[in-house]
């Protein structure tokens, strides 16, 4: 890849603080990442996050909910408790404040940190989240009024449930979702309100893929949003070994490029992506965003 003027990856080692042997969501998925882009990109592309203010959690989430991390107790087998997950939970949120800020001043922002945010809802974690970092940022740049509009597209695997939730019925933000259904956790079959769901059948390719991301840019470019925030997951891989779908490493630099060109104000969360591969699908990815 070759370094492009004006991206910025947010990122820390801090991610490796947490680790819940045997679980998919492991350190090394982002830290090897972030070894692989340090050796494409310079040094002045790299920025360490700070941790989310409590005040900027309140807004989203429950205080029972934040209790639950405080003390880094069980939501349930796929999100249990673990030493170090509350830093990593208030790091990840924070990152995706600073990539939200960022990315109204020009600049294509990815926030790559753990763990991922879009399952949250705002009465408790699920599916390896723990705090919703999306719906932080997009309700901070709200309320901050840095943007009066924002789009969220959720190109994970799975569907963001926690997103749509925080989302649903609120004028100022419009959803969109492409995902595997059925698949965990067998929401967003249906489209609700300023939800827009696409769900996509288990062995969905890029012949089915980009004509579905098409209509969802059209969506998002319709709402004439202030601002973007994908929740960039990279589990559409054709090896993930969680998912069921065929997108090839080609694919990423492809669904990067046509975010790209639609020229609204970006930024990226790294949600899902569970094979080794996940830092050459990243460096694909970003390639074709700053192309």
């Amino acid at each position: 890849m070759t370094p492009k003027i004006g991206l910025k990856v947010i990122s820390t080692p801090k991610v490796g603080q947490y680790d819940i042997p045997g679980h998919p969501e492991h350190p090394l998925r982002v830290l090897r990442s972030l070894e692989h882009l340090k050796s494409l990109l310079p040094a002045h592309a790299f920025e360490e996050p700070m941790e989310a203010p409590l005040e900027k959690i309140q807004a989203v989430h429950s205080d029972g909910a934040i209790q639950v991390v405080r003390r880094e107790g069980y939501f349930d087998p796929d999100t249990p408790g673990a030493p170090g997950v509350w830093g990593c939970s208030l790091l990840s949120a924070g990152a995706a404040l600073k990539a939200a800020s960022e990315s109204l001043g020009g600049a294509k922002v990815f926030s790559l940190m753990r763990p991922p945010g879009h399952h949250a809802t705002p009465e408790g974690g699920m599916g390896f989240c723990y705090f919703n970092s999306m719906a932080v940022a997009i309700q901070d740049a709200v309320r901050r009024e840095l943007a009066q509009r924002v789009a969220v597209l959720d190109l994970d695997c799975h569907h963001g449930n926690g997103t749509e939730e925080f989302c649903l019925g609120k004028e100022e933000f419009l959803y969109v979702s492409l995902h595997q259904f059925p698949a965990y956790p067998g929401t967003g079959r249906q489209s609700r309100a300023n939800c827009v769901n696409y769900p996509l059948p288990p062995g969905t390719e890029e012949g089915d893929y980009f004509p579905a991301l098409e209509g969802a840019l059209r969506r998002a470019r319709d709402f004439k949003p202030d601002l973007v925030g994908v929740s960039m997951g990279f589990d559409t891989y054709e090896k993930d070994p969680l998912t069921q779908f065929g997108l090839k490493k080609k694919d990423y630099q492809r669904i990067g490029q046509w975010l790209g060109e639609s020229g609204l104000p970006m930024f990226a969360l790294l949600e899902g992506g569970y094979h080794d591969d996940l830092p050459f699908l990243i460096e694909e990815f970003l390639a074709g965003w700053t192309s």
